[in-house]
C-alpha cells in the first residue's frame, strides 16, 4: 500500500522447487503482490549444513545437492523474464 519497490528472492532446490508448476505456481502469487521490481532465483547450495551438525539437529534437505548454477541462471532469465514484463503491462 505504501508504494514501496520489492524484490522477491527464491531459492531453487533440486526435486523440491525447480520443477515448472512450481515457479508457474510462484509466479501466479508474485503476480498478486504489488511494487514487485525484481525477482531472483537463488540456486541452493550446502554452506550451511555445518550448523545443523553443530546445533546436533537433522538436516532435512541433506541428501539435497547443491543446485546447478548454469540451470538456475536459465530458469531465471526465462521465468523472470515473462514475469517482469507480465508486471511492467500492468
Amino acid at each position: 500500500r505504501a508504494g514501496t519497490p520489492m524484490w522477491v528472492r527464491h531459492v531453487v532446490v533440486p526435486g523440491l522447487t525447480d520443477s515448472r508448476a512450481h515457479l508457474e505456481g510462484l509466479r501466479a502469487y508474485v503476480d498478486t503482490l504489488p511494487h514487485v521490481e525484481r525477482v531472483e532465483l537463488l540456486p541452493f547450495h550446502k554452506l550451511g549444513a555445518h550448523k545443523y551438525e553443530a546445533l546436533e539437529r537433522t538436516d532435512p534437505l541433506a541428501g539435497t545437492p547443491p543446485m546447478d548454477r548454469d540451470l538456475c541462471r536459465r530458469l531465471e532469465r526465462e521465468f523472470c523474464t515473462v514475469l517482469l514484463l507480465t508486471l511492467r503491462s500492468n
